[in-house]
């Protein structure tokens, strides 16, 4: 019997969220599916990984990751979200969510219904439809489940937890939207955002200067929720 043409991977915010969802009900995942298997390739690429996403080194992350990722041996591996996750990340950053779709639309079933996926995959769906509210929440939820004790891997966790927090610094918004989410008019947004945002009169957007994204080699991004809450809350500061 013929069989088919496969099924597209999402491609939307909507498909997204449904695939999302669906997944949630369908099958019932832990947090953490037991003690990650040792030595694979995923493993041994990580602390590279780590060392490059401590470093703000988004590109080298995303050039890293895909290079293991497509010579891993086992695709359905756990270990592999270590590498995935960290990827997926730079990409958001970096604002590539086409790229990001794409490595999610990869992972098989048992990878994409972990919990560590549904929160990415919400994540992504929040950032491609520039809801921003939804994003800064969804990020902070991305970080609050990275710091519980059963999550799949510490170390993973502190990466999980710092690249949210570059995603959400470094994330442009919309002036009309920046107005929505601090009750600001357009005139006192634009002035009080003056020297600290770059405005892109093209695509009225705000976004932080570049310069942020080319921190030191041995700076890191701000790791706790602690600060990861006042990242959030950056754009409350642009008072005059």
């Amino acid at each position: 019997m013929t069989q088919g043409p496969p099924t597209p991977p999402p491609l939307s915010a909507t498909e997204l969220r449904d695939e999302a969802r669906d997944a949630s009900l369908n099958i019932p995942t832990p947090n953490s599916p037991g003690p990650l298997p040792t030595n694979d390739v995923y493993q041994q690429a990580f602390p590279r990984i780590y060392d490059l996403a401590l470093r703000n080194n988004f590109s080298a992350v995303i050039q890293y990751a895909e290079l293991h990722d497509l010579n891993g041996v086992n695709d359905h591996s756990y270990s592999r979200l270590l590498l995935i996750t960290p990827l997926i990340l730079a990409y958001l950053v970096l604002d590539d969510l086409t790229a990001a779709r794409h490595v999610l639309s990869r992972l098989p079933d048992n990878l994409l219904h972990h919990p560590l996926s549904q929160a990415l995959t919400h994540l992504l769906a929040s950032t491609l439809e520039r809801k921003y509210t939804n994003t800064y929440s969804r990020a902070q939820a991305l970080c609050i489940l990275a710091q519980q004790p059963d999550f799949l891997d510490a170390t993973l966790g502190k990466i999980v937890t710092s690249m949210a927090t570059a995603f959400v610094a470094f994330a442009s918004i919309k002036v009309s939207q920046a107005q929505i989410y601090l009750g600001f008019t357009r005139e006192r947004l634009l002035s009080a955002s003056s020297g600290n945002w770059q405005y892109d009169s093209a695509t009225d957007t705000l976004h932080p200067p570049l310069r942020w994204l080319n921190t030191a080699p041995t700076a890191a991004v701000p790791s706790s929720l602690g600060t990861f809450q006042l990242v959030v809350n950056g754009l409350t500061q642009l008072e005059v």
